[in-house]
């Protein structure tokens, strides 16, 4: 369970066109598949300690604020407006045909840069907390995190086979990745705003 759980929610946060992704896609276009791998670890490990930092602010933010009604009617608006937003957006997609730089340290950089993702895995880590889906013990904590670089590589090297496609089809293929991730924030709003009022 907490594998799967690692993996869909990972999934979820990598989904969208970001630093990391169009990374990959140029490794994976200009070097091909294999030069995607040092850039897709690097960022995955990076991911780790993001969902470290998730499970463990996750479930601070959730025992000081669980039975607080302010903190779901907050917490919801903003997936909710969130959600909004990422189903409205029309993404602008750059991609360079030239990229100079790769590598692990490139990815642990890029996913260091990548601040919405340390942001993501809070709001997620508090959510899980909220319906009793975070790991406690040592051993459910590392196949959470194993979960965690699982999704994360497996979406990136996503990108990379279906480099040359997503690059054809780029804008659509953008569009409707957001407005999948902002039909699920939107229902993770509704869900949040529930568990308030009960």
């Amino acid at each position: 369970l907490y594998l799967a759980i690692g993996i869909a929610a990972s999934i979820i946060g990598a989904l969208p066109f970001g630093l990391v992704n169009l990374s990959v896609l140029q490794s994976a276009v200009n070097k091909g598949i294999r030069s995607t791998l040092p850039v897709s670890t690097g960022a995955s490990v990076v991911e780790i300690g993001y969902g470290m930092a998730g499970i463990f602010a996750g479930k601070f933010i959730w025992e000081y604020t669980h039975n607080n009604l302010w903190f779901h009617i907050i917490s919801a608006s903003i997936l909710l407006a969130t959600g909004v937003v990422f189903f409205i957006r029309k993404s602008k997609f750059e991609f360079n045909f030239n990229p100079t730089f790769g590598g692990f340290s490139y990815g642990v950089l890029l996913n260091l840069l990548s601040l919405q993702v340390l942001a993501y895995w809070i709001i997620a880590g508090s959510i899980l907390s909220s319906a009793g889906l975070l790991p406690h013990a040592p051993a459910t904590i590392v196949i959470f995190l194993t979960g965690i670089a699982m999704g994360k590589m497996g979406t990136l090297w996503a990108y990379a086979f279906f480099g040359k496609e997503i690059i054809g089809r780029s804008e659509r293929i953008s569009r409707n990745i957001n407005r999948l991730v902002g039909v699920i924030l939107m229902l993770v709003a509704a869900v949040v705003m529930v568990k308030g009022f009960m």
